[in-house]
């Protein structure tokens, strides 16, 4: 019998990408949701107060007559009311400004950015969420019995609404304690690493991983040497006086690296940065051809994780884009 004491209630969903790569995605309560609606009905009302206020200064002039300024005050209520929503969420990625002030976002439960289908669908059915009586009861049942709180318009069209205000994924503070970030002086190439490398690389430390140091360190080195290529990184002779070169000198020196790489890009990376490349980094895995995801000898998810030694590290070639025993490796960009 399962133990109740260790149950707990969350809104956390972890979403595996086709590399198999977890994503943990904070689902975003009807708290939150409730201000963003209302924040974005507020927008609404004001566009439409200050069409109103127009209409009236066009016509007390004598400009058009009071069946156009009907005609048009009634345009643009039918779009405020049906595309509104719509038109934000494709240009800003599944944010409306309601959205955006409160750090959500809408992506598909595949962690996949929004389509302009789904967009559009999840506008139309807002009304259904609306009943009975314009109370949004029928949205919140829904919500109330879906497990990543989905209306409506998300579970017609596969969507959820993400909680972006905290870390899509945990981060093991322990793993980068009392360690310097890699500063940007010294490096001559293109400052970033992408959130689903950062991903790679903690998987590589989970702390239910039962691989020796001399196996990570293994597993470590291909994609250690390729981030050294991108970033530019040239450390030199050792240097026991010299924090940024002295781990030359330690064995688990790619490891090291790895866990440097962790501080540098996922402790001091502004939030929005990461949230950006994280969604660009989702949309490149939807549109990846066919070809490249066919696989000789497909293996399912959970025979991969039946021997997370060997898929790691299968990922770490992949990601440096070599062979584990080339030094001259480079990360997709």
């Amino acid at each position: 019998m399962t133990d109740l004491s260790k149950q707990r209630v969350d809104t956390r969903v972890v979403v595996e990408t086709p590399e198999g790569v977890d994503f943990e995605f904070t689902i975003a309560g009807p708290g939150k949701r409730a201000v963003a609606f209302l924040v974005d009905m507020l927008i609404k009302v004001l566009v439409a107060i200050l069409m109103m206020i127009c209409l009236g200064f066009f016509m007390r002039f004598g400009i058009g007559s009071a069946g156009i300024a009907i005609g048009m005050y009634l345009t643009v209520a039918f779009l405020l009311d049906w595309f509104y929503r719509s038109f934000f969420e494709i240009i800003w990625n599944g944010q409306t400004p309601g959205k955006r002030s409160q750090k959500l976002r809408v992506v598909h439960t595949n962690g996949t950015p929004v389509t302009p289908t789904s967009a559009i669908g999840r506008g139309f059915l807002l009304a259904a969420d609306a009943q009975p009586f314009v109370l949004y009861t029928a949205a919140l049942f829904c919500m109330l019995c879906t497990r990543r709180l989905q209306r409506l318009g998300d579970v017609v069209f596969d969507t959820m609404v993400i909680d972006e205000n905290r870390e899509r994924i945990t981060r093991a503070a322990g793993l980068t304690h009392g360690l310097e970030p890699i500063p940007r002086p010294e490096c001559s190439g293109k400052y970033s690493v992408p959130e689903r490398t950062l991903a790679v690389i903690e998987r590589l430390f989970e702390g239910d991983r039962m691989i020796s140091d001399a196996r990570r360190e293994e597993i470590a080195r291909p994609l250690s040497l390729a981030l050294r290529s991108r970033l530019g990184w040239d450390e030199g002779a050792p240097d026991p006086s010299n924090p940024h070169t002295f781990f030359e000198r330690v064995p688990n020196r790619h490891t090291f690296f790895l866990r440097r790489i962790l501080k540098t890009f996922s402790d001091t990376e502004d939030k929005e940065q990461r949230s950006s490349l994280l969604a660009q980094g989702l949309r490149q895995t939807a549109e990846v051809r066919p070809s490249r995801m066919r696989r000789s000898a497909p293996v399912s998810a959970q025979e991969r994780r039946n021997n997370l030694d060997d898929w790691l590290e299968e990922e770490m070639v992949l990601r440096s884009g070599g062979d584990a025993n080339t030094d001259s490796t480079r990360l997709p960009k």
